[in-house]
């Protein structure tokens, strides 16, 4: 059964979820979208940014930026991005389904990357664990000196790859919600 299930949530199943969020969102958005929520959805989509700005991909272990706060922030924001838009319709049971999906499904994804990211990096993926949590950051980030041995090349947010890895498409992304929401609302009440 535990098999079958990372079977299932790999690959296509995170684009369906997605299409399922979007219809529920059409579907849900009866009012103007809600601004606390539409804050929480830009502050994930600039968490996303901000960390697009420090990976290196399969080559070197990201630890600056975001990274020193929260191993997963590309995630977090994803999480934060979703949490954003389904206040923004005012759904608390949007809200509960987002949060209760998201975490049956990147639990997994974060464990598999895990796995990858220990057969790449080895010993200094385990320090890296030991000094930084994995979903839920710290309120500060771990300094420099800690991290500076694990990887010291990639301490300071970088143009060239935030551009390489797309980090626009956090915004649009954001963009793209909130006007969907804002349109399907007016839509309804026309």
């Amino acid at each position: 059964m535990y098999q079958w299930y990372r079977g299932f949530i790999q690959g296509k199943t995170r684009a369906t979820a997605a299409w399922i969020f979007a219809i529920l969102l059409g579907v849900l958005a009866r009012d103007t979208p809600y601004w606390p929520g539409i804050v929480i959805c830009f502050i994930g989509a600039s968490l996303r940014f901000w960390a697009s700005g420090y990976i290196l991909k399969d080559s070197k272990l990201a630890v600056g930026g975001p990274y020193s706060i929260v191993r997963n922030p590309l995630y977090l924001g994803t999480y934060l991005m979703a949490v954003g838009v389904a206040m923004a319709v005012q759904n608390i049971y949007l809200l509960l389904a987002v949060t209760i999906l998201f975490a049956g499904v990147y639990h997994y994804i974060i464990l598999d990357e895990e796995t990858k990211l220990k057969t790449m990096f080895g010993p200094d993926y385990a320090v890296y664990c030991g000094t930084v949590p994995r979903f839920f950051p710290k309120p500060w980030p771990v300094s420099s000196e800690k991290l500076r041995p694990i990887n010291p090349e990639v301490l300071h947010f970088s143009w060239n790859i935030a551009i390489k890895n797309k980090a626009y498409e956090a915004y649009a992304t954001f963009i793209a919600l909130i006007g969907y929401v804002w349109a399907a609302s007016y839509l309804w009440n026309f």
